[in-house]
């Protein structure tokens, strides 16, 4: 006597669920064992591929087909386990099982081709020269600049004699001894990448970097930094050698030099020479990029430190200009257009707490995502990244790069802006602020080597205390 067709169908379900469950439940009890044991095999396997994998496989060609290849064999087994376990049901009842049951492979495979597309247009094909082609494997160094044409020579010289001391410091190499206890050097103990957002949008000519922040993350410990670099520093040394010194204020160093990776890489190199470390990396967001961003992943969650009130400029033509209106002590979510007036504003404030927010903003934003939402969003969430996000990042870096990156405690993380306390004054011509190159390097390397000296100094605090 034939099986009724409802009973088939809810086989066809049962195994839809899980290949062979439909057959346990029609009694074929040795081909749902079969199956059974075939789908925990294919889960086990696939658990223990991505968990040795962990953060060391690279992104390629190699990678997307051998993902489709899985994804194609997971939907064969499952759809021979619903169409055996429903035969001889509905005919309706087949169709609509096996379209519920290809929807998520489906689904998986554009997910799998499109962010692969995605990535191969914003991340780079090779490791990028950096500034690691002129320093070599040198993280730290002090190497004595030339003298600002407008502050007296006397301060100058005073200034490197106190900060840096007599003779020259040696240099840290990225395959040497970092903290004290590691008896193996490692191969390359920290990562440094340049965040870059430009004002790129209507109304402005070019594009310049106003925000600029350096993190500088250690391989295996948790621990990092983030520096905050004022976007109108004057005098700034340019070049591999450092010997030309800025006319024009940091942040149009990008928009003069040709934008793109010419003009970051100008900023690479600039941001090296001041801060006296290796740039190896640099990531690039442009104004509607942001906004978009933030609405993609469902907005960022703040607690709001000070009082705002003000619009900033426009990301698109035809949009009103984005505001802002917040009071001390509140939380919100902040979604694209205000988080975009939130991270810019600096009419109530300053262009060094509008840093210190930024970074806080880049925390949350980082601790937040939800990776359930990004893929809800993602159709939006790759145009964005597609059409306004630039980095020189190799793509077979990018795992290990998140991987990193997650590990990085707040708690060990420490932030240094470097405002009125890091210039000597200000140059004449447009009254922009010059560097005190031996304060500010000699803060970074005790960043890098003593967190605890600058942490009682009051020079840097924790990321967790400051946000």
């Amino acid at each position: 006597m034939a099986e009724p067709t409802g009973r088939r169908f809810v086989a066809g379900l049962l195994s839809m669920l899980l290949p062979g469950l439909g057959q346990l439940f029609v009694g074929a009890r040795r081909r749902g064992l079969i199956l059974l044991a075939a789908s925990g095999l294919a889960l086990t396997g696939l658990a223990a591929l991505v968990a040795g994998a962990g953060g060391s496989f690279g992104i390629d060609r190699k990678l997307v087909a051998a993902v489709l290849v899985a994804d194609a064999a997971l939907l064969a087994l499952r759809l021979f386990a619903v169409l055996d376990a429903s035969r001889g049901g509905w005919a309706l009842g087949l169709a609509v099982l096996a379209a519920l049951t290809a929807a998520p492979h489906v689904a998986a495979g554009w997910v799998t081709v499109r962010s692969y597309d995605v990535l191969d247009s914003v991340f780079a094909d090779e490791e990028p020269c950096g500034t690691a082609c002129d320093r070599g494997d040198v993280l730290l160094s002090h190497r004595v600049v030339p003298l600002p044409e407008r502050v007296p020579k006397d301060a100058w010289e005073w200034a490197l004699v106190e900060r840096l001391g007599p003779g020259e410091i040696a240099p840290l190499r990225a395959d040497a001894r970092v903290l004290a206890g590691v008896e193996e050097p490692a191969e390359k103990p920290w990562t440094t990448i340049l965040l870059l957002g430009t004002d790129e949008g209507p109304g402005n000519f070019g594009a310049r970097t106003d925000t600029i922040i350096l993190a500088a993350l250690q391989h295996g410990t948790g621990r990092a930094a983030a520096f905050g670099i004022p976007r109108n520093l004057a005098q700034v040394p340019l070049g591999p050698k450092g010997k030309r010194l800025s006319k024009v204020p940091l942040n149009h160093l990008y928009g003069l030099n040709g934008g793109g990776e010419r003009g970051a890489a100008t900023v690479k190199q600039a941001v090296s020479n001041l801060l006296g470390i290796r740039v190896d990396y640099y990531a690039l967001v442009d104004l509607l990029g942001f906004a978009d961003l933030v609405d993609a992943l469902g907005g960022v969650r703040i607690q709001v430190r000070e009082r705002l009130h003000d619009e900033v400029t426009r990301p698109a033509w035809g949009e009103p200009k984005p505001r802002i209106d917040v009071e001390p002590g509140e939380v919100r979510r902040f979604y694209g257009r205000e988080a975009l007036a939130y991270v810019r504003s600096r009419k109530d404030s300053s262009d060094y707490t509008r840093m210190a927010r930024q970074r806080c903003f880049l925390s949350a934003m980082a601790d937040q995502l939800d990776p359930v939402r990004a893929l809800r969003n993602f159709g939006p969430l790759a145009k964005t990244i597609e059409g306004n996000v630039h980095t020189d990042i190799p793509l077979n870096r990018l795992p290990s790069l998140v991987k990193l990156a997650a590990g990085v405690d707040t708690a060990r993380t420490l932030t240094v802006t470097f405002s009125f306390d890091y210039f000597f004054g200000r140059q004449p011509q447009g009254n922009y602020p010059v560097p005190k190159l031996g304060k500010i390097r000699q803060t970074v390397r005790n960043a890098i080597l003593e967190p605890e000296l600058l942490q009682r100094t009051g020079a840097a605090k924790t990321a967790k205390a400051t946000c």
